[in-house]
């Protein structure tokens, strides 16, 4: 029987939050935010593509 090996949510998050926390260190707010966006925009990430999906069905809305 093959070892189950575990993973460690709390340390998994942790190590992101450090990555995001050393990349974005000395920027100003408005340039996170400024990143932020163009990920949001470039990403293939699922997160972002349902980004953009509401971001294009608020926008239709408002155009009606």
């Amino acid at each position: 029987m093959k070892k189950q090996e575990t993973f460690d949510c709390v340390m998994y998050k942790r190590a992101v939050q450090a990555k995001h926390a050393a990349a974005n260190r000395g920027l100003s707010g408005e340039e996170k935010m400024r990143r932020r966006a163009q990920w949001l925009e470039d990403s293939d990430n699922p997160a972002a593509r349902l980004w953009r999906e509401l971001a294009a069905s608020e926008t239709a809305g408002l155009r009606e």
